[in-house]
């Protein structure tokens, strides 16, 4: 089991022992009472098929999460947000944005994870003061929910020294005692001096491919093992940028990359090994096939079989 803290928030919220659940919209307070009317001791397909008793077209935003040592289950709808962080310290985000139904997750090795409404999404788990308390099994409002998996033994007073500072720890902490805080310590005067704002990242001018090549973004491009201009309707032909030497999990026409003069965006051609987006923060998003997202300097695109391609800013 994982210790869970609810964000404080106004939307109707039920933990069970294993599960919490968040709801939105204006159907939100008629289906959390359907979750409720489940039992005690309901399991995900009850709380799915009571979500769904009004029909699909009437089913609100939710955030259906669990988190089973290090092993996570979630299904979120509409703009409701996951973020959980692995043992290797990536950070990924998925949302129900476009789905049908909803998006469902099963993960692996997770260190920590948040669910909930997107206006109190946390940036890369660094809660700062945002008011948290345990979760109890019943219904309440929140506006989100936090998972920590617990350690297999009781977490020593300084981090091992096999892993990172900077990395999370496993232990329950509250959000007190979150490193953000460990780390307010004045060492020198020059600490007290006024820190730059930090940049906004602009619109990439050019990918850098596998092998190191700058190719500039002009229009619209197809990026892939072995792109074909057919791909891609109108009249308008695009850039085809082949990556060479990649693993035969790269989809000949992987995915589409186009700006319209003042943004770039990314679309992922419904290819079998997907695509996954790393902002400038180290926050990764799995795209979902044929939608796009935009993408600033710094980010990278990691395809199948490990080949990336890196948002630049100089041609």
């Amino acid at each position: 089991m994982a210790e869970r803290t609810w964000f404080e928030g106004p939307l109707p919220a039920i933990a069970t022992d294993t599960l919490a659940v968040i709801v939105g919209g204006d159907a939100a307070v008629a289906a959390a009472r359907r979750v409720l009317s489940t039992g005690t001791m309901p399991g995900t397909p009850e709380i799915l098929d009571a979500l769904l008793a009004d029909g699909i077209a009437a089913v609100p935003a939710f955030a259906v999460v669990a988190l089973d040592d290090d092993r996570l289950t979630a299904f979120v709808r509409g703009e409701f947000v996951l973020r959980f962080e692995d043992r290797s310290r990536r950070v990924w985000r998925v949302d129900g944005v476009g789905a049908h139904t909803w998006r469902e997750v099963e993960a692996a090795s997770v260190v920590r994870a948040w669910a909930g409404a997107p206006d109190a999404e946390p940036k890369l788990f660094d809660l700062g003061p945002t008011p948290e308390r345990p979760v109890r099994v019943g219904p309440t409002t929140a506006a989100g929910v936090m998972l920590r998996g617990r350690p297999a033994v009781a977490r020593p007073p300084v981090p091992p020294a096999a892993r990172p500072p900077a990395a999370a720890p496993r232990a329950p902490r509250p959000a007190a005692s979150d490193p953000a805080d460990d780390e307010t310590v004045v060492t020198s005067s020059s600490a007290l001096a006024p820190k730059p704002a930090p940049r906004t990242p602009r619109a990439p001018r050019a990918i850098e491919l596998p092998g190191g090549d700058i190719v500039p973004i002009h229009g619209t491009m197809l990026v892939g093992r072995g792109p074909r201009s057919s791909r891609v309707e109108g009249d308008d032909l695009p850039t085809l940028v082949a990556l060479g030497d990649v693993s035969r999990d790269v989809s000949r026409a992987h995915v589409k990359i186009w700006t319209d003069g003042t943004r770039v965006q990314i679309e992922d051609l419904a290819t079998p090994g997907g695509t996954a987006v790393i902002d400038a923060d180290g926050v990764a998003r799995l795209l979902v096939p044929d939608r796009a997202i935009e993408v600033r300097e710094g980010a990278s695109a990691e395809l199948a079989g490990g080949a990336r391609i890196r948002f630049v800013g100089d041609a």
